[in-house]
């Protein structure tokens, strides 16, 4: 085919005629017809019945058996002569118009061969799209499933940490119902507020209503010298907590005084606090702080005041059980344990002494005429008496030293790892403080000093056995008595 002709209708449609009817002309003409810019105008078969002619009624495409009708066609461009027949050809050679463009058999394969070629690559890109966005389908599934995959993975790790929070939440208010001790149940407040809301320093303070001040009594995350042991109630987020309730510092100003129950200030970066309180009354602040910013969620929040009522109960219920206990080993009048108590104390801890090869001392003392001080001024009076006897005991013992009333105006001392002399010391303090004390009786009457009778005995000295030692401390305590009273003597 000649260049100058391809040219002139490359911007336009080709318009071709099929000569042959067979299956090679078939398949041509089919795939001719699906190619946008060639319009297949004729096919001419000297057999009506050819698979060409068939399609050709099929694609509405004109047929005929006359191959002169071909050249009839307006605007004709090319003749494909698939007849197979030397003199179709040579005929239709002979009467082409200068116009119009023929190839043979041979040319018809090579038109084959590019139609084919084309269809497959039309449909290799056709498959090519439609693999690419078949790819893009998958990829923007697989990112969907991996993004439903990272959401469960997390809904998972929150499900777990709910769970586990939950438990432990649990466990920490049954843990709580089942102590009965203040220090126990405070333990366990702190440790639950690390435990729930993974608080890196936690406290719980007490409020005494003496001298309206909270003191610490638990902690974690320091120690417990890292706290002020005792502050007032109008200072520090502890007393805005015990006046406001629930407060939180998320951003503590460096140097604030908010912070300064803890004594190194670096240790609190945040804050918050709430007050344990039952009814109207308050009777401690939980607060928890951080060294770096932290500030509580509302949940979290939620939760802390959550952990505050309830421990609040807990620890109600302590304080309740601790002042029974307290009142069940405590003389009403002197605030001294009593008999029974001291009992109980003086075998434990004469059994340490024995398992440990400690001395162990014990004192006796009686308020010298007291009978005759109550005939005198009443028996209120004498109360009076018994209540200062006993305030100066306790301004002369240690922590560790037990007091007790005995019974009527005798008291006895449990002195634990206390020599004969270091005893003595103890007794002749008492004495003496007794001596230079004042007992007011009455606005007529000028106040009257009352003096004691005392009597120290010591183990394994002068007793091994629990019985004897108080005997062995009455004795002395009598022998001072008629010494002259207001004395002190060591038994034999």
């Amino acid at each position: 085919m000649a260049a100058a002709p391809l040219r002139a209708i490359a911007d336009r449609q080709l318009i071709i005629a099929i000569v042959g009817g067979s299956l090679r002309a078939a398949s041509i003409l089919r795939l001719l017809s699906e190619v946008d810019n060639i319009d297949v105008s004729a096919i001419c078969s000297s057999n009506p019945t050819a698979p060409a002619v068939r399609l050709a009624e099929d694609l509405g495409i004109y047929s005929t058996r006359d191959y002169t009708e071909v050249y009839q066609i307006p605007g004709l461009d090319l003749i494909i002569d698939m007849s197979d027949d030397p003199r179709v050809h040579a005929a239709l050679q002979s009467q082409r118009p200068s116009n119009v463009e023929m190839i043979g058999s041979s040319g018809s394969e090579l038109v084959w061969d590019l139609l084919v070629a084309k269809k497959r690559g039309e449909e290799q890109e056709k498959l090519f799209v439609e693999l690419q966005v078949a790819y893009d389908k998958i990829r923007s599934h697989e990112r969907r499933l991996q993004s439903s995959k990272e959401a469960l993975e997390r809904a998972n790790q929150e499900l777990e940490s709910r769970l586990a929070e939950i438990f432990f939440t649990h466990e920490f208010f049954k843990a709580l119902t089942s102590f009965s001790s203040v220090d126990d149940v405070c333990s366990l407040i702190v440790d639950g507020a690390n435990g729930i809301l993974g608080a890196e320093i936690s406290c719980v303070y007490l409020f005494e209503r003496e001298d309206w001040t909270l003191r610490l009594s638990a902690s974690q995350g320091r120690s417990e010298d890292a706290f002020e042991p005792v502050i007032s109630v109008r200072d520090t987020i502890l007393g805005t907590a015990f006046r406001d309730g629930l407060v939180q510092e998320a951003d503590v100003p460096f140097g604030s005084d908010s912070s300064t129950w803890a004594r190194n200030r670096e240790d609190v970066r945040s804050q918050a606090a709430v007050p344990l309180r039952t009814g109207e009354h308050v009777i401690g602040v939980m607060v928890v702080a951080s060294a770096n910013f932290r500030e509580l969620t509302p949940a979290e929040l939620e939760r802390l005041q959550v952990i505050g009522n309830q421990s609040s109960l807990s620890l109600q219920n302590a304080l309740l059980h601790g002042e029974l206990e307290r009142l069940s080993v405590t003389d009403r009048l002197t605030e001294l344990y009593n008999h029974g108590y001291f009992q109980q104390r003086l075998e434990e801890e004469l059994g340490r002494s024995e398992r440990f090869g400690h001395q162990l001392a014990l004192i006796m003392l009686d308020i010298d005429d007291f009978k005759e001080f109550n005939d005198t001024y009443g028996h209120p009076r004498g109360d009076v008496v018994l209540k200062a006897v006993s305030d100066i005991i306790r301004s002369n013992l240690r922590d560790i030293d037990v007091a007790a009333r005995y019974g009527g105006e005798e008291f006895v001392i449990v002195l634990p790892e206390t020599d004969v002399q270091g005893a003595f010391a103890v007794a002749e303090r008492i004495k003496d403080s007794m001596a230079a004390h004042k007992f007011a009786t009455g606005e007529a009457i000028p106040p009257v000093h009352k003096s004691v009778s005392v009597g120290v005995a010591s183990y394994p000295e002068h007793a091994l056995t629990q019985s004897r030692l108080i005997e062995a401390a009455d004795r002395a305590m009598y022998v001072a008595k008629r010494a002259g009273k207001n004395t002190v003597r060591v038994a034999e």
